[in-house]
This record gives structure tokens, sequence and C-alpha cells, in this order.
């Protein structure tokens, strides 16, 4: 059996049904899916290593697409509004995933740990998602990582020590100086994410470009500029996404009133913000249903 296969294999064990499961093991979810998608789903994700066992899906970044499956996974640094799609999966041959949650403080203390940083992290801003080959070293890793699963002790010990050891070989991976650079003080990625996880924090309050600019010791030119090599979106459009995808998550999982999650997220006129629910959901806040949690 192919390590591929045996991936497979125990993903379908720990999930006979489709759905989402939140594991034992700390920040690792898995995900199985029988349908593909005909359309796009849209989706804020958290800073996460996913990697696709069986079957194929798209994210989409403005105008950018990322393709990751079987042979490629896809890792994001900062929170992100995506457009996701699983492209292939039947009942026959499910899509299977497993998402593992970056754990910044890990990530900062790796960073550091490995030699000849400071000579390899990029100066310039990059793109805070990208795709990578996968590798032996992670497979092997997380076929551990599945075996603690359901086996409270190994899960929190062993398993956090086997998250640890995947973190460390996807900064060790050919994109890994993308990632590495968002853990490095002095550069301009630390900076956007800085700024990035306040907005994550005060997404309902007023927040002004030139404030948010000085939070990142930047002009306001260069903080939209940086901010956009990340995101692939300027500030105001962040925060506008950011605010959407909450409140829509109030509407659909805390059965709050349209009206009561535009107040909660920052819209003082629920005319503008049915109007611009619409432009990103496709469907104004009134009629949107839940999304089936498979498909994202």
């Amino acid at each position: 059996m192919t390590q591929e296969n045996s991936l497979a294999a125990q993903l379908l064990a720990l999930m006979p049904e489709p759905g989402v499961w939140v594991t034992d093991v700390p920040h690792m979810s898995l995900v199985r899916s029988d349908e593909a998608m005909t359309e796009r789903a849209p989706v804020m994700y958290e800073p996460c290593i996913y990697i696709v066992v069986q079957g194929r899906k798209v994210a989409h970044l403005g105008d950018e697409s990322f393709v990751y499956d079987a042979l490629n996974y896809l890792v994001l640094s900062v929170p992100l509004p995506l457009d996701c799609q699983v492209l292939d999966a039947s009942r026959e041959t499910p899509y299977l995933a497993v998402k593992i949650g970056i754990d910044t403080q890990l990530l900062d203390e790796l960073s550091q740990e490995i030699d000849a940083f400071s000579n390899t992290a990029a100066s310039a801003a990059q793109r805070g998602i990208f795709v990578s080959s996968l590798g032996e070293d992670i497979k092997s890793t997380l076929g551990r990582l599945l075996s603690y699963v359901g086996q409270p002790s190994s899960a929190r010990v062993l398993g956090s020590l086997a998250i640890k050891e995947l973190l460390f070989h996807v900064l060790h991976g050919a994109q890994g100086d993308l990632l590495r650079a968002f853990a490095y003080r002095d550069r301009h990625n630390f900076q956007i994410a800085r700024v990035i996880n306040y907005i994550q924090s005060n997404y309902s309050a007023s927040l002004e470009v030139a404030a948010l600019a000085d939070r990142a010791n930047m002009s306001p030119s260069s903080f939209h500029s940086y901010f956009k090599a990340v995101t692939s979106s300027t500030p105001i459009q962040y925060i506008k996404a950011i605010r959407l995808h909450e409140a829509r998550r109030r509407m659909l999982y805390d059965n709050q009133s349209a009206s009561d999650a535009a107040y909660h997220v920052g819209y003082a006129s629920p005319s503008q913000f049915s109007r611009e629910y619409r432009r990103m959901f496709g469907v104004p806040p009134s009629e949107d249903r839940l999304v089936s949690e498979a498909e994202r």
C-alpha cells in the first residue's frame, strides 16, 4: 500500500461519514466530502497547513487560484477570505483532508532555531498563501498524527510534538521562507501580520488606514502596497471581508438576525450591509442558508 493509500485508509477509518471533525490532537481537524462543489464557497481561513490526502480543491484569492491535492499542500500565513471549491469527490472516492492550525508562538520559536534564518528570509512582502509539494517527510509525520487521534494522552503529548515536527518540515520545504518571513520581526510580512491580527480583534471599531499604517511603522502608501502584496486586497477591502464573514457566522451559527449581526460587526447602515453582503455571498442576508461544513 502506498503512503497516499495508507493515509486515505486512516482517514476513512476515522471519518466513515462526510463532515468536519475537530480532533483531540491540538489544532488539527479532519475533513471529508462525498460530493464535488458546483460553485465556489466564500470561507474565512485562519493561518493553517491544509493537506489533501485524496481528491482536489482550489482556493481563489482575488485573480489568483491555488490548487491543492494529494501531491501539494496549502499554507496560509495570515487570515484570508477565500473562495474555495472541492473539485474532485464522490461517495466511492471521497475528498479527504487534514487542516492544522498554525500556532504563531511555535512558528516564532522554530524560526529562531533554524540556522541561517536571517540570511534566507525575504525582505519584500510576500503573499500570505502558497502551495508547495508534499514530501515523504510530511506524509510520514501526518500518518503518525492520525494514529494518535482518539488516544487522549498520545494526542495531547505526542500529537503536539508531531505538529511541531510537521511545521519544521514545512519551514524547511522549498517555500518555507515564505512562511518564516511572517515570524521575522524586522520584515514587512511580520508587520503586516501584526496589523491583520489587530484588525481581527477590532473589526467592529472604526479603523482608519492611516492609524493602521502607524501600527505597522509605515507610511500610508507603503502600508497600502505591502498589505495588498500579502492579502491581494486593500486594507479597506480586507476589513469589509472580515466584517461580512463574521456577520455571516453570527447569523448562521449564532442565530442572530441580519440587523443584529450587521450592528455587531460595525455597520451603521442596514441597506449598505445588505448590499455588500449580497455582493460577497451571492444572496441577501435574509435568504442566506448555512453552507455544509463539508464544503468548507
